[in-house]
């Protein structure tokens, strides 16, 4: 307790609002957060891969409360790192110079189609 958390006697202010939030995550549950949001998925997936209970508000007040934030432009969007071979990221790129796109331009696109029109089968399935 500082000197802030007193009045002028000495004795502690009373505590307005909802209850102060205590961090009792595991090491894991920590690890595991970080690991899916630096990978791109949004609260709500957080949540549903952790399945324990946690809320996506939780999740979001903690990952702004560490100072973690994607900067991957508005507030839905969030950069998902994928590792790709040499022969396929020139491939993707010849077919993106092509299409007066860039490489994350034309990967975006296609990826937001086969999620839209759920192409799952049509694409992985071939």
């Amino acid at each position: 307790m500082t000197e802030d958390d007193t009045n002028l006697f000495g004795e502690p202010l009373p505590r307005l609002g909802a209850p102060l939030f205590a961090e009792r995550w595991s090491n894991r549950k920590a690890f595991w957060i970080g690991v899916y949001t630096g990978r791109g998925l949004t609260a709500q997936r957080v949540c549903d891969r952790l399945a324990d209970g946690v809320t996506p508000n939780v999740i979001t007040k903690m990952t702004s409360e560490w100072g973690y934030h994607q900067d991957a432009g508005p507030h839905t969007y969030a950069a998902v790192p994928v590792p790709l071979s040499g022969i396929h990221r020139t491939a993707i790129d010849v077919e993106a110079e092509r299409r007066n796109m860039d490489i994350q331009d034309i990967c975006r696109a296609v990826m937001e189609t086969v999620a839209k029109e759920r192409l799952w089968s049509a694409v992985l399935d071939a």
